[in-house]
């Protein structure tokens, strides 16, 4: 299978020097991109500026801005040679309203800055290719009890666009010797548990090739 998978994260530009971004390092992605490569999968990585390199698949581009990865999703995606997209990339909810030319001078006793929202992504990925593509997105929490979890999910199957949702969550993570995921399928059976990027990858390559 040809898989695009894209890891790290969004920088959204308050000038030509500075930006709004998050923690994600796209180890993950990176990771789980060479395990697909390694199960004989033709993987091409989309990778946020600053974010880890893969050892074993070369970038296909890098990526800034949340507007930046989607009009990367949409040129690649346009040649129809795609099977599946990994979304591992931690993509901004919000941006700047505006960006400035040069450099916002650094002198001010206070700068205040209006978020305005991105657009989704995931809904989109489907009709951006010419052939059919399973989606398999992302969700990440923070300190999350069952129950947030579970609407988290939700509410990205519900959204439209995923064949199926990857949950992790960041105080879990933090406290587990290896990192768990919590692979869902659908909204009726209970998540697969999942200890570590190897057994997440063998988890998706497996269910495509029993598809």
């Amino acid at each position: 299978m040809r898989i695009l998978v894209t890891a790290g994260a969004t920088r959204e530009p308050l000038d030509e020097v500075r930006f709004v971004s998050n923690v994600s390092s796209g180890a993950t992605g990176a990771s789980l991109a060479d395990a697909l490569h390694g199960f004989g999968h033709d993987v091409v990585l989309l990778r946020g500026e600053g974010a880890v390199k893969s050892k074993r698949v070369h970038d296909g581009e890098l990526f800034s801005s949340c507007a930046d990865l989607l009009a990367k999703l949409q040129r690649w995606l346009a040649s129809g040679s795609f099977d599946v997209v990994v979304m591992t990339a931690a993509v901004a909810d919000y941006r700047p309203e505006m960006s400035l030319s040069g450099k916002i001078r650094s002198d001010a006793d206070e700068l205040i800055v209006r978020l305005v929202r991105n657009p989704k992504i995931l809904p989109q990925l489907k009709e951006l290719s010419p052939r059919p593509l399973q989606v398999i997105g992302f969700k990440f929490t923070v300190g999350a009890d069952a129950a947030a979890r579970r609407a988290a999910v939700v509410a990205q199957f519900c959204g439209g666009g995923v064949d199926a949702t990857v949950h992790n969550d960041l105080h879990e993570i933090r406290s587990a010797a290896v990192h768990p995921f919590y692979l869902w399928r659908n909204l009726e059976d209970a998540p697969q548990p999942l200890a570590g990027v190897p057994a997440l990858a063998s988890a998706l390559h497996h269910g495509w090739t029993k598809a």
